[in-house]
């Protein structure tokens, strides 16, 4: 039979709602400090490496991810390993702070860290809200494909998110904050990219990139970093994250 336009709108409309007559939300998400504390395995490092150091550890972290960050194109085009640059920027950050630090010992430190990273988990009221929830949900992520799926299936995220539905910047060949990674997603997915929340704790690569992408935005700002206006709403904890969601 042959629908009007004013049909289709009617149609697309009414598939946003569930059975409970809640709108259905769709929402991406990132991983790594979105969907669990991505400090936990450095955290873990530093108690058994550095455990007398004398310096602010939130400040020391943000400058650990952030040489860690002036590396990442390196590692996306395979110049470097995740090994190399996760010794680089331990290496890095301790010169910063004038802490001796050997290259053995980095490589210990990063040795440790891939363990602790087998072993992190998913915030409980993520892991309750995924349970439950009928959003339509999808991840991308940015990252070499094979880590950020290993640290994925960790986290037990395919419990959740449909397999179509997860994208690394490894896989796609772009990362954020490029729009052409987001747009990428939705095109694979065939959905409307202005109908998505985009959840991340960067916010040069998850809230500038998601919303030049299109996208509504919501900065998880987990440690309190910097945000600004390209973030539509601010939350600061896995619980509050949940509760705006349910409630937006």
């Amino acid at each position: 039979m042959f629908k009007s336009s004013e049909d289709s709108v009617v149609e697309s409309s009414l598939l946003c709602y569930i059975s409970s007559g809640d709108y259905m939300k769709k929402l991406m998400f990132d991983c790594d400090d979105t969907l669990y504390d991505l400090s936990w395995p450095f955290r873990k490092c530093m108690e058994e490496f550095l455990p007398n150091v004398d310096v602010d550890m939130n400040q020391f972290y943000a400058d650990y991810r952030k040489f860690g960050d002036m590396i990442f194109d390196d590692l996306q085009q395979g110049k470097i390993t995740i090994d190399e640059s996760g010794i680089y920027r331990i290496e890095k950050a301790c010169e910063k702070y004038d802490i001796e630090f050997s290259h053995s010992k980095a490589v210990e430190f990063q040795s440790r860290y891939k363990y602790y990273q087998h072993h992190i988990e998913m915030d409980a009221p993520l892991i309750d809200y995924f349970t439950n929830c009928e959003d339509e949900l999808a991840i991308l992520t940015n990252g070499e494909d094979a880590h950020q799926r290993m640290k994925l299936e960790v986290l037990h995220v395919f419990d959740y998110f449909k397999a179509s539905h997860v994208f690394t910047s490894g896989q796609l060949g772009v990362a954020k904050p490029d729009v052409n990674a987001f747009q990428k997603c939705m095109e694979a997915m065939h959905e409307d990219i202005h109908e998505w929340y985009y959840v991340g704790d960067n916010y040069i690569n998850d809230m500038q990139g998601a919303k030049n992408a299109g996208m509504k935005t919501i900065h998880f700002n987990r440690h309190h970093q910097v945000s600004g206006p390209l973030a539509d709403h601010v939350v600061y904890s896995a619980k509050e994250l949940v509760e705006f969601i349910k409630k937006d």
